[in-house]
């Protein structure tokens, strides 16, 4: 029971320090990572979090890799609100912070608006008319109920074939540790399910978690 403990533990903590690892995986910075930068990056990550030197990793290890990891996250949001770089983040720094954010949320909501009227105004008159944005409503709701449908049939399709995809698991022999080969194994398996459409690189929005679910997941 106590090995059973810690390699969950193990893969609880793995799969998600390899999930981090996605945007510093771009090595060329072209805007996509292959599966060779991936690897890369997730083999550095490995001899990180190997203390000892001894290709195992532990509980220990697996546990101040991601710490690690949350640190680097935490330093990254610090530095993107220290704007000059001094080590201190002052009032106007948070409210440029913020003025940014609401550009941003501006500049979505003038996209969005722009396309919904390339596609519904259809007297070009810039404003969507009550009929029109019937029109609209009606069909992004049939869109819906049509990728709604899509995925029910996946999961049945799934579900017939007895393919249900498993998560990988890094501790493949239940020793209660990560080799680097269970860890590389584990990286190609999570970047093969991360790459949606199987082109042999993740680009945006690849890999993240999916939209409609709470908690808002790239390689």
């Amino acid at each position: 029971m106590k090995r059973i403990l810690l390699a969950t533990a193990i893969l609880g903590v793995s799969a998600t320090a390899l999930m981090a690892a996605g945007p510093k995986a771009d090595l060329n910075a072209d805007g996509q990572v292959t599966l060779a930068e991936f690897t890369s990056i997730a083999s550095q990550n490995f001899t990180l979090a190997d203390v000892n030197g001894d290709e195992l990793l532990s509980k220990d290890e697996l546990k101040g890799l991601h710490e690690a990891r949350r640190d680097a996250r935490e330093d990254a949001r610090f530095d993107r609100a220290d704007l000059n770089g001094d080590g201190a983040i002052t009032r106007d720094e948070v409210d440029a912070a913020k003025d940014a954010k609401r550009e941003k949320r501006t500049e979505r909501r003038d996209e969005k608006k722009a396309e919904m009227l390339e596609r519904y105004d259809t007297n070009v008159d810039g404003e969507l008319s009550e009929a029109e944005r019937e029109v609209a409503k009606a069909e992004r709701k049939a869109e819906r109920d049509a990728r709604k449908s899509e995925r029910g049939e996946k999961r049945e399709d799934r579900k017939r074939d007895g393919k249900r995809a498993k998560r990988p698991t890094p501790d493949a022999d239940g020793d209660g540790f990560v080799s680097r080969a269970e860890h590389m194994a584990v990286t190609e398996q999570l970047f093969a399910r991360m790459d949606a459409n199987g082109d042999g690189v993740l680009t945006q929005g690849e890999g993240g978690k999916r939209k409609g679910r709470k908690g808002k997941r790239r390689g």
